[in-house]
């Protein structure tokens, strides 16, 4: 009877173990270990990414340890186009790219898109990664200085991600 019992609940916990990994698997996440993640909101809010060199901050979804490197990947809730990943995700994904190289000083080989229906592997080549550059640095000679805080309201810059960085936080 015991012996029984064992086997159903070891049954009951490879089944669950399979359909955690099929849906890992499914959503575009490499595998290896995740060394930052921002999708749970039951967690606390990880400090972003910060380039001071490039003046570029930003968090993926999640960072991913892999056996090729440091994967940045980002969740999209949406579809992926029909004529492939949008320009404005694969820039972000890109930028996220030139932060893992600045600030762990390792240069990813690639990042992924995670679509809601399909995931896209984007190659981070010098090309990206220059035309990236250019948009910021663009951004910054148009604006003369970062974006300012549109708001009065301390809880909200209380749970903001970007508090630590901000030199307007309330």
């Amino acid at each position: 009877m015991i012996t029984v019992l064992i086997a159903g609940i070891l049954f009951i916990a490879v089944l669950a173990w399979a359909r955690a990994n099929t849906h890992i698997v499914q959503s575009g996440i490499p595998d290896g270990r995740i060394v930052l993640q921002d999708t749970d909101r039951r967690r606390p809010v990880t400090h972003p990414l910060v380039s001071r060199r490039y003046g570029v901050v930003g968090k993926p979804d999640y960072l991913v340890a892999t056996a090729d490197g440091l994967i940045p990947v980002e969740v999209k809730s949406r579809p992926c186009p029909s004529t492939g990943p949008r320009s404005a995700d694969i820039m972000q994904l890109i930028t996220y790219c030139v932060l893992v190289e600045d600030k762990f000083r390792t240069r990813p080989r690639h990042g992924i898109i995670a679509y809601a229906d399909r995931h896209e592997l984007v190659p981070y080549t010098p090309r990206h990664r220059e035309t990236v550059l250019k948009i910021v640095s663009e951004i910054a000679a148009a604006e003369g200085c970062a974006p300012h805080r549109n708001h009065r309201q301390h809880a909200r810059c209380k749970r903001c991600g970007y508090q630590p960085v901000c030199d307007e936080a309330l």
